[in-house]
């Protein structure tokens, strides 16, 4: 017994041992154990050498080149083959200023073993380009978007100084020189942006700014496009140095069937220098007339799609260059007496004087005339006030003109302001189907005064959308006064060439702020258009310096009644076209 108790106690101490060896080989990472057990590593062994390279593989042979595609037809040669007539030179050039719409792409050949190719998309063209108040060349194309091609200088005309990307204003037309037989022009004045196009030899291109400097480059008007390559690559072939006139017509305009529309050289060119001519033309049916100073159109057939252009030209070593160009959209509406509208005319004496009011009564004796004020011969209703400008309208509560208070019905005191909205509750009318705008005169023609004139048309819409209402605003153009004929009198104390400046810049600005508006239900009015230098003024019978009596015009605002009558002539067609129902 005391034997086992010894072997017991001996086999105890030796398991506490190793126990205690177990604990300090943990703490060290297991060493002696694992070293025990698996013995110590072995020395590497020496690296293997790498073996050899394979050898490269042969190339393969290139392929063959496959063939050059055929060239599609240039946007000239689909114009030719639609039926325009003219040079390359005839066709760029209008393009700078009206362009129509492009040509449907041609079916697609048959691949090998392909479908058909599809109809290509109608193309871009422009609809307009005009110089604005500012000088800048605003170029429309079909699909609504407006490029501006740089500064071209105020009304039109050139400017010593380059822009802010230093191109100076130019209007000529280049051609490729011998230092290229073809070249690309890009989207921006930098050889590394993306191409637009590419050019050859012959090629004709309307430049309209150049940088002038050695390595500088050219902006061009290309197929639709604001586009540029260098300059040094070009030569001209016709260049226009003098002021690009502005053809004073809207996009589009209403005439009625069987009534003779003029239009006089003088109101729709005002800036035309010496050199230039104006050439007329009319697409649609019906009788023409021409004369030195004027064109007249007598349509007969009612319905859209017919053209006015008026291209002005000039001879350039016995050839006819085309220096600017506008095409106008007319439509030819039926007359319709009949038709039950009810209108609000707004504005000054032009208005208030009786004369388009009760002539325009006359025309439609379903009419109905809204207003607070009443004409003085006939009691007929209209918003005219005599002397008001458009600032009177936008911001005085009343005025007093000849010892008399004008009230302003369309004043709300609240917002201190001209409020269309105000004005239908306070007087209590039916909504009506149209409110015309013939104001101007008594702001001078000042460029601000349209920005003015916006917000009355502006207040009529407002009020307009939130009765969920369709109310067509028409807004008159502003003819010039005569150059000559004036009394005595009033040829001494009126500056007319500066007024006849300020009224033809007027229709500029109001085409900026109107012209093609008419989804909104704005319409731009050419009511200038037909006013001619004598017989449509205001004329008395003054004596002359000699003694004789001699006919003169005495007014350098107010037209005579045959001016207004063509005026209201004017008015009615298009209230024919946006009510009658019979324009198509």
């Amino acid at each position: 017994m005391k034997r086992n108790n010894v072997l017991s106690w001996c086999l105890l101490v030796l398991g506490v041992l190793i126990a205690v060896l177990l604990t300090v080989n943990l703490a060290h990472g297991g060493v002696f154990v694992l070293e025990g057990l698996n013995g110590r590593d072995g020395v590497n062994g020496q690296n293997g050498k790498d073996g050899l390279d394979g050898r490269n593989g042969l190339d393969g042979q290139d392929g063959l080149d496959g063939q050059d595609g055929q060239n599609g037809k240039s946007a000239y040669e689909l114009a030719v083959a639609d039926g325009f007539e003219g040079s390359l030179h005839e066709w760029l050039l209008s393009l700078a200023v009206r362009g129509a719409d492009g040509q449907d792409g041609q079916d697609g050949l048959d691949g090998a073993d392909g479908a058909d190719g599809t109809n290509g998309k109608d193309g871009v063209g422009v609809t307009n380009a005009r110089v604005d108040s500012t000088g800048a060349l605003l170029i429309t194309l079909s699909d609504g978007t407006v490029l501006n091609a740089g500064y071209v200088g105020t009304g039109g005309g050139f400017s010593e100084a380059p822009d802010e990307n230093g191109f100076y204003e130019v209007y000529e037309t280049v051609v490729l020189n011998d230092l290229a037989s073809s070249l690309y022009l890009r989207a921006e004045p930098d050889t590394t942006t993306e191409i637009l196009f590419s050019v050859s030899r012959g090629d004709e291109l309307l430049r309209v700014g150049d940088q002038k400097t050695p390595e500088g480059f050219s902006r061009f008007l290309y197929k639709d496009k604001i586009c540029y390559a260098r300059s040094k690559y070009f030569d001209v072939k016709y260049t226009y140095s003098g002021e690009i006139p502005t053809v004073n017509l809207p996009d589009s305009m209403m005439l009625t069937a069987g009534e003779r529309a003029w239009f006089y050289t003088d109101q729709v060119v005002p800036a035309l220098e010496d050199g230039l001519s104006v050439v007329y033309s009319y697409s649609g049916k019906g009788e023409r007339v021409l004369q030195a100073d004027s064109f007249a159109i007598t349509p007969d057939e009612v319905g859209g799609g017919a053209t006015l252009t008026v291209r002005v030209q000039t001879l350039d070593g016995g050839e006819v260059q085309t220096v600017t160009e506008k095409t106008v959209n007319v439509t030819v509406v039926e007359r319709r007496d009949d038709l039950a509208l009810k209108g609000i005319l707004i504005g000054d004496s032009r208005i208030s004087d009786n004369t388009i009011v009760s002539k325009l009564l006359a025309d439609f004796p379903s009419l109905e005339l809204l207003g607070t004020r009443q004409t003085a011969s006939s009691g007929k209703m209209h918003e005219g006030r005599a002397a008001w400008s458009i600032d009177d309208y936008l911001t005085q509560p009343s005025k007093t003109v000849a010892g008399v208070v004008v009230e302003n019905a369309f004043y709300n005191p609240e917002t201190e302001s001209f409020d269309f909205a105000y004005y239908m509750e306070k007087t209590g009318f039916d909504a009506p189907d149209f409110v015309v705008f013939n104001l101007g005169a008594n702001d001078g023609f000042s460029k601000e005064s349209v920005e003015k004139l916006s917000r009355l048309v502006a207040s009529v819409q407002a009020y307009a959308a939130s009765e969920s209402l369709t109310i067509r605003i028409l807004v008159f153009g502003e003819y010039r006064s005569p150059e000559t004929g004036y009394c005595l009198a009033q040829s001494f104390t009126t500056d007319v060439w500066a007024m006849r400046q300020r009224q033809a810049a007027y229709f500029e600005s109001l085409l900026e702020a109107f012209d093609g508006r008419e989804e909104e239900s704005v319409y731009l009015l050419a009511t200038h258009a037909g006013i001619n230098a004598w017989s449509d003024w205001h004329r008395s019978t003054t004596d002359a310096v000699d003694g004789d009596p001699v006919e003169r015009i005495d007014d350098v605002i107010h037209l005579g009644t045959n001016g207004y009558y063509k005026e209201e002539a004017v008015l009615r067609a298009y209230l024919y076209g946006l009510f009658g129902g019979s324009t198509s």
